[in-house]
């Protein structure tokens, strides 16, 4: 009998943390109407042992071995076969769910059944986790919370376009199947490969809802983590934004959207820009230069650049002045510590 929910767990370099990861999703779980989609890819360590291990005490897991490494993208990708589920959570290997979370997930899907509209997405909360054990809360739950998102009738991005400024990735969405393969995209590969999924995704949705409980642990600053790495793949960026652009161009219905995704891009690209440590010194100035290519390449017509400092800063952006960025920047900094 096909699974309610497909979970996909992509599994490289995670050994110390993959038995926490999957306790939290199957250790005194009761529900029979999910099914775990592990892919072990490839990885260097233990994980395909545990893995194993795993699933010959519990038949709802499956573990899919790759004899080449895809990536996170390219891993989940591999197991899209293999799922039965209705709906579909995509779970990093180096998190875990919190106590409850799985149930309050499925409950949510039991009801969507009976829905006389299909729910495309549904949005959970979620908790940051720094190493040394402190948790944040999801910092964007304003945005959600008591918003139409948050009703049974749910909304749209287009309703509700502060959905757009709130954290893209995949893990704290989940998606129904069929909606997910009528999209036509695809996870792409190196670095924020979700992107290309998550844009298009909450884009198109007829029918969103948002579940105000945390449903998903996410670490922060592990060494590894994109986040935390230094690294000339975080220019990967721009593969996906070119992605997010073609899908809407083969959707003019979506055009009014356009600008709200662009903004949002070149948001992106310059905090990665901005944060110490994360693009490699003697490749800053080629990450620049892309940030003005991108926007050459898919600023919408009739643009107008927003009011104020940011206003200022992409200008500066688009015209590729990195000099006249960084002492906007530098001034900023000067004028918050007097």
């Amino acid at each position: 009998m096909p699974a309610l929910l497909s979970i996909v767990v992509p599994v490289h370099g995670v050994e110390r943390f993959l038995p926490h990861c999957l306790d939290s999703i199957l250790a005194g779980q009761q529900a029979q109407d999910f099914e775990v989609i592990a892919v072990d890819d490839l990885s260097p360590d233990g994980c395909g042992a545990i893995l194993d291990e795993y699933a010959a005490r519990d038949p709802r897991l499956r573990v899919l071995h790759l004899t080449e490494n895809q990536g996170l993208g390219g891993a989940r990708i591999a197991a899209l076969p293999e799922v039965t589920g209705e709906f579909l959570w995509f779970v990093d290997s180096d998190d875990w769910l919190p106590e409850g979370a799985l149930d309050a997930v499925l409950a949510e899907l039991r009801t969507e059944r009976a829905a006389e509209v299909p729910l495309d997405v549904l949005i959970t909360g979620f908790n940051h986790v720094y190493p040394d054990d402190s948790t944040e809360p999801n910092p964007w739950r304003h945005l959600l919370a008591g918003s139409p998102l948050e009703t049974p009738e749910g909304s749209t991005l287009r309703a509700h376009p502060a959905l757009l400024r709130t954290v893209l990735s995949v893990w704290n969405k989940v998606f129904r199947r069929a909606y997910l393969d009528d999209l036509g995209v695809a996870f792409g590969r190196g670095y924020y490969e979700d992107l290309s999924v998550t844009y298009p995704a909450l884009m198109a949705a007829i029918r969103l809802r948002y579940l105000d409980l945390p449903c998903y642990n996410y670490r922060r600053g592990r060494p590894g983590a994109i986040t935390a790495t230094s690294s000339p793949k975080h220019a990967d960026a721009f593969a996906q934004y070119n992605a997010i652009f073609a899908f809407l161009d083969r959707h003019p219905e979506l055009a009014d959207l356009r600008t709200l995704a662009f903004e949002r891009t070149v948001k992106q690209a310059l905090t990665v820009y901005d944060s110490p440590g994360l693009v490699p010194t003697e490749l800053r100035g080629q990450f620049f230069g892309r940030i003005g290519e991108h926007f050459a390449a898919h600023r919408p017509d009739g643009y107008r650049f927003p009011s104020g400092v940011t206003g200022v800063q992409y200008r500066l952006a688009a015209r590729g002045s990195r000099r006249g960025y960084d002492e906007l920047r530098r001034a900023g900094r000067l004028l918050r510590r007097g």
